[in-house]
């Protein structure tokens, strides 16, 4: 006899939904923070996994089919519920694993030079050390305790992969290709020209930074642990002194017509801790009211795009509409980041603007100004690069029927390397890859970044980000939350669909300081 579909209370379910994902960002902040030594999301997942059973999936389904067409919002929401209900189920099937390696991870120690150090604490240190051998050196010990955990990283893909069949879909990337409304086929031919577009104004840019910053290392002799060093910018330290972070964010706010200081709302913990994660994150514990930023400062210009990026996410979240983060939680804990990363990288890129720059370090030359602006979209266009490469690789490792881990380890070194122009271990090869295609996250946010930049500079001047109309305008898009996709915003803002052309040429109009 054929079971009749569940029927669910889909307010209910949002309240739940809310709740279940407040809990969890509290429990990554206390953990990314380091006040605790595992993630503790097990019980979380205990409380709330009636949220992610095949059976709530199937009901969910069923009331997004029911939803009139004519209701574009509850569509939409009804498609992210579904989305995220089924990310929900995968993340609960792989709860042991995921939290046996954030517990073992947290308790590694990189011994190194007489010294006990946290396996999180290392990034930072590498940034920081001048030396050729013994950046190295620590490097290459952080890769070993890297590697002591790839079996759980293997065995936690797998699973995942499982999991995804067993919600109906062909495969891990069908689901997230469902999730954000995209062609991961597509979207790797866009990145791979690109990669194309940009080549020759990138290494050509890194081949003068490399020269100027490390002459000891011969050009194609760079490794992962060198472009730590590189990527600090050590020589820009007098112009970006530690002090100055929390004012220079202040300041550019200011412009926009948004008081920082009145933003109780917003909190930036970038407090040192032994067990503090050295990746900088924006948690969203229950916006618009409770944002939380974690920032570990290393030095240097580093540490201001570092906290302009998060604020960018915090923004947007902290000023989303009440009312729709009470109705429709699902556009605040949206399955696709593309948008909210749309708006960390338009604070983020504020330092590829020579004119942004020398406005907020007073004193610098129209040449000095130039040339750090070129230095840090070097160093973005890097990051864009790197993504480009992850996109690719992530679509062959979530379409492996089996995992082939040498095989694969290998495919992810040689799409870096060629990528990034530097050698960067084989034996990332797992630890290296966000969930959920993160990396296509990226390269849409990125292309709508470049077309939402032009159109604020054609609405406001090239001191858009000096204008208090512009601001206005940014809060009215900031209010909507992930409503819309950067598909969807580009259209409405008359863009089109996403330019990678346009990202390519501003990318290198940067690099070069046109």
């Amino acid at each position: 006899m054929h079971k009749p579909s569940p029927i669910i209370d889909t307010d209910q379910y949002r309240r739940d939904f809310a709740a279940y994902h407040s809990s969890l960002e509290i429990a990554h902040f206390d953990y990314r923070a380091g006040f605790v030594g595992d993630l503790r999301v097990g019980p979380i997942y205990e409380r709330y996994g009636h949220l992610f059973t095949l059976e709530a999936v199937a009901a969910l389904r069923k009331a997004e089919a029911n939803v009139p067409a004519n209701l574009d919002t509850e569509v939409a929401g009804m498609r992210a519920l579904v989305a995220n209900a089924c990310i929900g189920f995968l993340d609960t099937q792989a709860k042991e694993l995921t939290d046996e390696i954030a517990e073992t991870e947290s308790s590694a120690k990189v011994r190194w030079q007489g010294e006990s150090l946290t396996f999180f604490s290392v990034p930072g240190i590498l940034a920081n050390e001048y030396s050729i051998e013994r950046r190295r050196d620590l490097y290459a010990r952080w890769i070993d305790c890297t590697s002591e955990n790839n079996d759980l990283r293997l065995a936690r893909v797998e699973g995942l992969h499982r999991s995804a069949c067993e919600l109906g879909f062909g495969s891990y990337r069908d689901l997230f290709a469902y999730a954000a409304g995209t062609d991961f086929d597509q979207l790797a031919v866009r990145a791979n020209s690109f990669l194309e577009r940009t080549e020759t104004p990138y290494i050509n840019s890194l081949d003068r930074l490399i020269a100027r910053d490390l002459p000891d290392i011969p050009r194609h002799s760079v490794q992962h642990a060198d472009f730590s060093c590189i990527q600090r910018l050590h020589g820009l330290d007098q112009y970006f002194p530690a002090r100055n972070v929390m004012s220079t964010y202040e300041s550019s706010m200011k412009g926009l017509g948004i008081n920082v200081g009145r933003q109780q709302n917003i909190h930036i913990d970038n407090t040192s801790r032994p067990l503090k994660h050295s990746r900088a994150s924006c948690l969203r514990v229950n916006p618009p009211d409770d944002v939380r930023l974690l920032l570990s400062p290393i030095g240097g210009a580093s540490d201001y795009m570092t906290l302009f990026h998060e604020a960018g996410h915090a923004q947007h979240l902290a000023w989303t509409s009440r009312e729709l983060a009470t109705r429709h939680p699902e556009f605040v804990y949206s399955p696709d980041n593309a948008t909210t990363e749309t708006f960390a990288f338009l604070l983020n890129n504020l330092f590829h603007d020579a004119r942004w720059v020398k406005e907020h370090r007073p004193g610098l030359t129209d040449d000095q100004s130039r040339s750090i602006a070129s230095d840090l979209a070097l160093l973005g266009t890097h990051a864009l690069r790197r993504q480009c490469a992850k996109l690719r690789y992530d679509i062959l490792l979530h379409d492996s029927v089996r995992v082939n881990s040498e095989q694969l380890a290998a495919t992810y070194a040689e799409l870096q390397n060629t990528a990034t122009g530097y050698v960067r271990s084989s034996a990332l090869y797992l630890s290296d890859v966000d969930d959920g295609f993160y990396s296509s996250a990226y390269l849409r946010a990125w292309a709508l970044e470049a077309g939402l930049r032009e159109y604020l500079r054609t609405r406001y001047g090239y001191r858009w980000w000096a204008s208090r109309k512009a601001g206005d305008e940014l809060i009215d898009l900031w209010s909507t939350s992930s409503r819309y996709s950067v598909e969807e915003l580009s259209g409405l803002l008359g863009l089109g669909e996403l330019d990678f052309d346009l990202l390519a040429e501003t990318c290198n109009a940067a690099m070069t300081g046109e």
